[in-house]
């Protein structure tokens, strides 16, 4: 197995495993190199869906996956398909988010596997939400240490949400109500490492617990974008037959929508998550 990095302190592919074959020895490297890499791309692989959510077991259980309907055989495994007839430019998970932070367990990592790939375009973005953190000021540590943000999924699956209407060929379910909000800390110890992270989003992060909306926009803002500074950033280009395994704990991404005409199909599953816990708590 070869492990080479794909920027310093964020990403790396591996080559030289089926991990349909995986034993133990190959899964303690594995999990190694997620601890140090946080998004791993795994090269040249053959699965199918069964063998998704063998991989998502063995990587700490299924996760919960609302709004979104999975294979008829495998409820739990994500069709992700754009087709080169659809008209809209928009891409499912375009858009920089860490998945699901509006749940009170959100998904510790995230499966992608490339089943169709564009020659060109369509790449995935992330980015390092440990550096982030880390380039903040003391300051700041201790201001933000103190807040909670409010999560929610208003924006892409409350009722007046247009997400599914930009996306022809998958079924997406909209709430008939708002949906309920949840608080976590801004400030997110990692479970395994415990590193902190600067733990919120543009996607599902609407405020601060406490502080109006329009208190809560310029420091979210401010945020976000530091975040997505090219310095804790890396890129994953899809071949087909790559599977990518993200920490949903520490990261960012975005999905690009720079391939109109051409096909792209992903398969998406999750993992069983934690309630995050507040870095300063200990």
């Amino acid at each position: 197995m070869e492990i080479r990095p794909i920027t310093q302190n964020l990403g790396a592919e591996i080559r030289g495993i089926d991990l349909t074959s995986m034993d133990a020895e190959a899964h303690t490297t594995i999990e190694e190199a997620f601890s140090r890499y946080l998004v791993l791309c795994f090269r040249e692989q053959k699965l199918e869906p069964g063998d998704m959510v063998e991989l998502a077991s063995r990587f700490g259980g299924l996760g919960e996956t609302p709004y979104l309907s999975g294979l008829e055989d495998y409820p739990d495994v994500v069709p992700v398909i754009k087709e080169a007839f659809e008209k809209s430019h928009h891409t499912f998970g375009s858009g920089w988010h860490t998945d699901f932070t509006f749940q009170t367990c959100p998904p510790a990592r995230t499966l992608l596997y490339a089943v169709d790939v564009p020659s060109k375009g369509g790449d995935t973005l992330f980015a390092n939400l440990q550096e982030a953190y880390e380039a903040l000021s003391q300051g700041m540590k201790e201001n933000l240490s103190k807040l909670r943000a409010i999560h929610s999924a208003t924006r892409s699956y409350g009722p007046d949400a247009s997400l599914k209407d930009h996306l022809e060929n998958m079924v997406i379910t909209n709430e008939d109500k708002e949906p309920e909000l949840q608080s976590h800390p801004v400030i997110r110890k990692h479970p395994v490492t415990m590193k902190p992270s600067l733990w919120i989003n543009p996607t599902y992060t609407i405020g601060f617990e406490g502080m109006t909306e329009q208190e809560s926009q310029p420091l979210l803002e401010y945020l976000n974008n530091l975040i997505v500074e090219e310095r804790f950033r890396c890129k994953v280009v899809w071949t087909k037959g790559t599977l990518a395994m993200w920490d949903n704990r520490c990261t960012q991404h975005s999905a690009s929508s720079d391939y109109a005409g051409h096909r792209r199909e992903m398969w998406r599953v999750t993992t069983a998550g934690e309630t995050p816990i507040n870095f300063a708590n200990g």
